[in-house]
């Protein structure tokens, strides 16, 4: 059987699903600790994606808190009917307005540009060894990362460890640098 983006992103939706509440907090506790450990924290601009609890997410309360307490930009996503996404600043006073995919999006209008963004925390569902991802289907985040610079940091969080190999992927599916797990970091980036 091919292990495509198909069939993973069936696979771990479904094993996410199964997780339990406290099971959630729990392994996103231990993601954020470790990810308070990787240095990256002296940039600027942060993008974050602001977690679903329908779909089981990474909890990520907890990094916007940090990232306000060390007085960082802070940037999260609202998506438009065309498949795009634009990208607005948020602070401690922003309000969320709940959109028709139930995923929490800032009311607020100062939009940031993706080429001025250093570091991307992005979700995902399943990632492999090689630093691809799979996300939702969508191509929301593929088309959003082919507009950032090179130096953008991009790290994913995940539940699960990774697969091995994921088949089918394409020019247009951008991997991660890093992807951090309850139990390790998993740096992709070429060292010479």
């Amino acid at each position: 059987m091919i292990k495509n983006k198909k069939f993973y992103r069936k696979k771990y939706q479904a094993l996410r699903m199964k997780l339990l509440k406290e099971e959630i907090y729990d392994l996103s506790d231990k993601i954020v600790s470790i990810l308070k450990t990787i240095p990256v924290w002296d940039k600027n601009t942060y993008h974050l994606f602001i977690s679903s609890k329908q779909k089981n997410e990474v909890e990520t309360k907890k990094i916007l808190s940090y990232l306000y307490d060390l007085g960082k930009v802070v940037v999260t996503s609202k998506m438009l009917p065309d498949k795009k996404l634009i990208h607005l600043r948020v602070n401690p006073s922003t309000r969320f307005i709940q959109n028709d995919y139930n995923i929490l999006e800032p009311d607020s209008s100062e939009e940031i540009l993706s080429t001025n963004l250093d570091v991307i925390i992005i979700p995902l569902l399943c990632f492999d060894k090689n630093g691809n991802r799979v996300g939702y289907g969508g191509g929301y985040y593929d088309k959003f990362l082919s507009k950032t610079e090179n130096a953008v940091m991009k790290i994913g969080l995940s539940f699960f460890e990774p697969v091995d190999c994921i088949d089918g992927i394409t020019e247009l599916d951008v991997p991660l640098d890093i992807c951090v797990t309850p139990e390790k970091v998993y740096d992709f980036r070429k060292t010479i």
